[in-house]
């Protein structure tokens, strides 16, 4: 079987309702949606046996954007919408024609760095749900 590999971009990355979502895709330097694995402890029993704890399989968008202080932008949205739960949309590469959708809980981001810098703001917010890999939306 050849090889086969995607470069990340160009791509699309939004949040928010569907008709007004926030584009966020030109602020992108990196985006992913990371999963983790939470398993309960297993229980031993009289006879012997294990009861294997279940598995769950929490996942985040994890990313860093190039700040941009715009009205109406990403500090006014996830300042105002903190603890919100909304839907958002990754395109990777739209060449590839895959994207990643689902909800994500907003957490304010973080504003400021070093002077004379382009300051740039790291983020994870919780995906609510499962996220779902579907074709290009």
């Amino acid at each position: 079987m050849a090889v086969k590999s995607n470069v990340m971009g160009p791509g699309v990355f939004s949040i928010g309702e569907v008709g007004t979502p926030l584009d966020l895709t030109a602020q992108v330097t990196a985006l992913t949606v990371e999963f983790s694995e939470e398993v309960e402890d297993s229980v031993p029993t009289l006879s012997g046996e294990t009861l294997e704890g279940a598995a769950s399989y929490p996942a985040t968008l994890t990313g860093t954007l190039v700040q941009d202080l715009t009205e109406a932008g990403m500090f006014d949205y996830t300042w105002s919408n903190k603890g919100s739960i909304v839907p958002f949309t990754f395109t990777p590469s739209t060449a590839a024609g895959r994207t990643v959708s689902g909800d994500c809980r907003i957490t304010p981001l973080n504003l400021g760095g070093d002077v004379r810098t382009k300051n740039t703001t790291e983020f994870t917010w919780a995906i609510i749900g499962d996220p779902v890999l579907g074709d290009d939306l």
